[in-house]
């Protein structure tokens, strides 16, 4: 009833300083007629006033918002969804709370994308001043208060509804086949980045657990092999890479080393792979008991396991330790009664943006005997209540150990479904149509090089809101950067000129890592070109790989004088050329507000906002994807150029070709 009374208020006030008093006399009457039903509680009454009011006169916004909210009453979301489309779609700026009122009647009306869009519609609005709408009463931005502390968890419950779809709507699990596939048990995968080496575990018929790898040539993958140094008599297996793919983390039993039955362990690697190191974890990840299937964070700051420590919830639970500033594991921490339950979880998998978990249940409501299940991460840092994956992915038998390529796109699994089973647990994998909802994450490999000698160098790097990097000889670091982020890097090394820069990350498919070179500039000087031959001590620069590059787009729209309205030449060529960068990665676009220097600077400020906000609308309406939208007026230019070149909005769009 709280809700509704505040929607009320939110309609007398509107009412008392609308423009819309001018509607006709039978309208007007309905509508009061309608406010008093709804202040006497008699819903049915004002639905059925307001409706004759907005026949009466169909742009009354104020009694078609009557209607909504009465339709909403009635719990007719779908109806009430179209009334607040209808109003939006006559006056677009008529009031931005009314876009997360429509987000949420869609969303309840059971359409999570359409109510998605205007939930992200209402939050890009929020760069916009509150006076740019009509309505922008005190109680509107009251509302606005509540609904923007309620927007986070509104998208997320649209994403996970969406991601649940998307799982529903695989066509087609299929089995690895028979040189991965054996009689013996093979599960567990893990890929690298760039999709083309498999690393899982098998169990052999006597027992065995080993870490086996196959790779895919030729539009197949080879027959399965053990992993070179790593395995030995006693059990090995469930392999995770940190994304730079020079760190793993496995499981090790039974060896010297070893605390409890299984523990995890470290593996340092090279660029060709070569192990270079092994050892358990150090700090508190592993105890007196069993741990095993670890799962690594995008950055290798955050490790996920599965342990039947003492102080748990359940037979096996789900842990996570943080790593430490000197680079050991701190406390494990129980991921808590949502995720765990009175019987087993294992497997865990987390998302590159550390905000989804996969994982693996037989004590959560499923269909087999064990399933892979989902939860997401809110803005407090805990987990939802996972949802099952449903089926074809999960099924009547056992399926565990979820793993995500690093581009989203491709889904792999065990599982010992009869159909098409090559024997005991095999690995299947499936793909999604689209991408599941998560902040696009970049892998990022940065280089520090000698400009001068055209080398690597050890270095401190130091990135903005980061943690200094320390960085080897081999001047090689590694990174997970939202997409969009801008990396602001600098280092300060003794015999080099100070570095500062900034790196703009774009959206990357991260099948190979996006490389930024930071080029340090000796304060020697050094005579003549870079040495042909360079010294065996120190390491070569490996070979560039190609990438896409940044390219701005810009475009100017002219205004009549003292207008904020595009002339139908203006906004054809606007479209003209917002048509020629439909299907480009878009990063992020620009739009700046001019006019001349006619008139007040408070006027003029004024007029140049809102002529930008024109182009952002126009822009935001023909669906062009981008994250990042930046806008602002900049008020009146005064310089020699002819006044009517003033009165402009300059867009510019960068994409990724």
């Amino acid at each position: 009833m709280t809700r509704f009374f505040f929607g009320l208020l939110f309609i007398c006030c509107f009412w008392s300083g609308s423009a819309q008093v001018v509607s006709p006399t039978a309208a007007v009457d309905y509508y009061k007629a309608g406010e008093e039903a709804l202040l006497a509680g008699k819903d049915e009454q004002a639905l059925r006033l307001f409706k004759k009011a907005v026949k009466a006169k169909p742009d009354f916004n104020a009694a078609r918002r009557g209607l909504a909210l009465c339709l909403e009453l009635q719990r007719d979301y779908e109806a009430a969804a179209q009334q607040y489309q209808t109003i939006l779609g006559q006056d677009s700026l008529f009031s931005r709370a009314m876009y997360f009122q429509a987000g949420e009647a869609l969303y309840k009306a059971g359409k999570p994308e359409d109510a998605l869009a205007y939930f992200n519609r209402y939050e890009a609005l929020q760069a916009w001043g509150v006076d740019t709408f009509s309505l922008n009463t005190e109680r509107e931005l009251e509302m606005e208060e509540a609904y923007l502390r309620r927007l986070p968890g509104s998208i997320r419950a649209c994403q996970v509804s969406l991601d649940s779809i998307k799982f529903i709507n695989i066509t087609t699990v299929q089995p690895l086949g028979g040189h991965v596939n054996t009689k013996a048990d093979d599960y567990f995968p893990f890929l690298t980045n760039d999709q083309k080496r498999l690393y899982f575990t098998r169990k052999t018929e006597n027992g065995d657990e080993d870490l086996y790898e196959s790779i895919y040539e030729d539009g197949h993958w080879s027959r399965g092999r053990p992993v070179k140094d790593l395995n030995t008599r006693k059990d090995e297996g469930m392999s995770t890479f940190v994304r730079d793919g020079r760190i793993l983390f496995y499981t090790v039993c039974g060896r010297e080393g070893v605390r409890g039955g299984c523990d995890i362990w470290q593996v340092e690697m090279d660029k060709d792979r070569e192990v270079t190191s092994i050892a358990p974890l150090e700090g508190y990840a592993n105890s007196s008991g069993w741990e095993s299937q670890a799962a690594i964070s995008c950055d290798g700051q955050a490790l996920y396991f599965a342990s039947n420590r003492a102080g748990g919830v359940g037979g096996t639970d789900l842990y996570v330790c943080e790593r430490q500033s000197d680079g050991t594991w701190g406390d494990a921490k129980n991921l808590g009664n949502n995720i765990n339950s009175r019987l087993d979880e294992e497997a865990p998998f987390i998302t590159n943006d550390g905000q989804t978990l996969y994982f693996s249940s037989n004590g959560h409501p499923g269909m087999g005997d064990q399933d892979i299940f989902m939860s997401w991460k809110d803005k407090d840092g805990q987990w939802s209540i996972p949802i099952n994956l449903g089926p074809p992915v999960n099924s009547a038998f056992r399926e565990l150990g979820f793993f995500l390529t690093a581009d989203g796109q491709m889904g792999y699994f065990a599982s010992d479904r009869p159909e098409e089973n090559a024997g005991g647990l095999d690995i299947f994998r499936f793909r999604l149509d689209t991408q599941l909802y998560s902040r696009p994450i970049t892998f990022v490999e940065g280089l520090v090089i000698d400009s001068s000698l055209e080398m690597t160098v050890s270095a401190t790097v130091s990135i903005a809101g980061r943690q200094d990097i320390q960085v080897g000889r081999d001047g090689r670091f590694f990174i997970c950067v939202p997409a969009g982020d801008t990396l602001y890097t600098s280092v300060n090394k003794k015999f080099f000129h100070p570095y500062d820069n900034a790196f703009i990350i774009p959206r990357w498919d991260n099948r190979q890592f996006y490389t930024i070179e930071l080029l340090l500039h000796s304060t020697f000087d050094i005579p003549g070109a870079a040495p042909a031959i360079q010294p065996d001590s120190l390491p070569a620069i490996e070979e560039p790989r190609p990438r896409r590059q940044i390219v701005e787009y810009a475009h100017t729209v002219f205004f009549p004088f003292d207008e904020d309205r595009m002339e139908v030449e203006e906004r054809e060529a606007l479209l003209a050329f917002l048509k020629t960068l439909q299907n480009k990665d878009a990063q992020d676009i620009r739009i700046i507000g001019y006019s001349d220097d006619i008139g007040t600077d408070v006027y003029n400020l004024r007029l140049s906002e809102e002529r930008a906000k024109q182009i952002a609308l126009v822009i935001m309406n023909k669906g062009l994807e981008v994250d990042h939208i930046y806008m602002e007026g900049k008020g009146e230019v005064k310089n020699e150029t002819a006044k009517a070149l003033n009165r402009r909005v300059e867009v510019k769009i960068r994409v990724l070709e």
